[in-house]
């Protein structure tokens, strides 16, 4: 014999208004925002509020007095800089840095991610991964220091070079300024291209492996799939981390400017940040510093502005 129960009428649901909504997702959402909201804070600190001093690249800045009660000069200082012979000296050697950054650093960590990708052992993979992610890890302190010591003329290199008989005397890295760029370029690319493969690796992932299988089934190798499947999966990322790239070519490293240049080499290591922070704080030219900064900021957006033109015309890839 079955048994029927009688049905229970359903209580229609009372719909919350719109605010009421947003309400319930801001709720929904807190602890995620709690996490989001110091970053935004903090950028908001350092990086927003004090592009309002850029105000005083075109006054007389004074210490003693606010932003808006200095007297204003135009652009004394613009004028200032592009006549002296050292800012021309920091800017040609900032370019260069850059462009030997753009030329070997910024390729490494693709080659690294598509090679670390290719090793079949997962055991394998994760330790050369760990291995090559810790360099970014040491502060730059330590890493100038490791490799002051390794190519110092009693280090190991020289040593090196010195017992199987390629050199008769010790080579002077560190004081030949003819070496110098060379030298930074390595450590920069030692210290940075694991850490900056993450991104590859990442991007790496979110291809559909279905397309590894079938590329598997119609005979390619791996060597195939990772030109025909690999590298076009992750072009669109290489793109974007370009056209961001594009915006440092009038920046440098004012890390291995300081910690690995010295009174011998100052004509190859000194760079626009270098030469803004002797005006900033060296000669307390506060309003020149800032004009130097202001004329590096312009020529940073132009150039990225051109790159995503290019990029979203040829590509149809770009930042915006």
């Amino acid at each position: 014999m079955e048994l029927s129960f009688p049905k229970k009428n359903k209580i229609p649901e009372k719909r919350q208004s719109v605010p009421e909504q947003k309400w319930a997702k801001v709720k929904r959402q807190l602890p995620y925002q709690l996490m989001v909201w110091p970053g935004m804070i903090f950028l908001l600190i350092f990086s927003y509020i004090p592009i309002a001093g850029l105000v005083i690249a075109f006054q007389d800045y004074s210490l003693s007095t606010s932003y808006f009660n200095n007297p204003w000069v135009g652009l004394k200082h613009f004028q200032a800089f592009l006549k002296d012979s050292t800012f021309w000296m920091a800017f040609r050697n900032t370019i260069e840095l850059s462009l030997l950054r753009m030329f070997f650093i910024f390729p490494m960590p693709i080659f690294l991610a598509l090679a670390i990708n290719e090793i079949p052992s997962l055991k394998l993979k994760k330790v050369v991964q760990t291995c090559s992610y810790f360099p970014h890890f040491m502060a730059f302190v330590v890493v100038a220091a490791l490799w002051k010591d390794i190519l110092s003329t009693n280090g190991l290199i020289n040593n090196l070079l010195l017992e199987v008989g390629l050199i008769r005397t010790p080579v002077k890295f560190w004081t030949d300024p003819n070496k110098f760029k060379a030298l930074a370029t390595i450590v920069d690319l030692w210290k940075g291209a694991g850490w900056s493969a993450i991104i590859y690796f990442a991007a790496i992932t979110g291809i559909n492996s279905e397309l590894y299988e079938a590329a598997r089934i119609d005979g390619a190798g791996r060597f195939a799939q990772m030109r025909h499947i690999t590298f076009p999966g992750i072009l669109n990322t290489i793109i974007i981390m370009f056209i961001l790239s594009i915006g440092g070519l009038v920046s440098g490293n004012l890390n291995i400017s300081v910690l690995l240049g010295n009174s011998f080499t100052k004509s190859q290591s000194y760079i626009i940040e270098y030469y803004t922070l002797d005006m900033g704080l060296g000669t307390m030219r506060y309003s020149f510093a800032t004009a130097i900064g202001m004329f590096q900021s312009v020529i940073s957006v132009i150039l990225v502005m051109l790159a995503n033109f290019f990029s979203n015309k040829y590509k149809q890839v770009g930042l915006f």
